[in-house]
């Protein structure tokens, strides 16, 4: 990397994506960390927020700090992308994404859930997201998935990277 290079790269402050999904099962936490993880190393700066300093008051979860905290993130974050998978899509997630659209940011919507929706597809309202990923289970390579998601996040802001 020549000095100009070095220069431009340390002005640029990484697109930030607000992780918004399920995160009450050792299966999703590994898996919003791997997919973190893989996007982190194509430059994106990723909030998950069951890696936030969980605030407790006497002992238990501060739950009014907690929603506070994602819902200040989920604004400020460039990008949300919302996992919407299972029968219906995750309360909280819905809510988050409800939070991202009326703040007119950039929702991308990602299913890997190969199961039809409660009424074989997803509530009206995901219409709103920019973009809607969808990668059945069948495969599990996660490497691709987070390529359709860049993919996404560039088409949605064309000057990244």
């Amino acid at each position: 990397m020549n000095e100009e290079q070095g220069l431009f790269k340390s002005v640029i402050k990484p697109i930030t994506i607000y992780w918004a999904g399920p995160l009450f099962t050792q299966a999703e936490r590994i898996w919003n960390r791997i997919c973190a993880e893989c996007l982190r190393s194509r430059g994106y700066r990723v909030i998950l927020p069951q890696d936030r300093n969980l605030p407790l008051v006497n002992g238990k979860p501060d739950f009014d700090a907690i929603a506070k905290d994602c819902q200040e993130q989920a604004i400020e974050a460039d990008v949300m992308v919302a996992v919407l998978d299972g029968p219906d899509s995750d309360s909280g997630t819905s809510l988050e994404v409800g939070l991202k659209i009326q703040d007119k940011g950039i929702v991308i919507g990602v299913r890997t859930d190969f199961r039809s929706s409660e009424d074989g597809q997803l509530n009206a309202m995901f219409r709103l997201v920019r973009k809607l990923i969808y990668f059945p289970s069948f495969s599990e390579a996660y490497e691709q998935f987070c390529a359709q998601i860049d993919e996404a996040i560039r088409d949605c802001i064309p000057t990244v990277h």
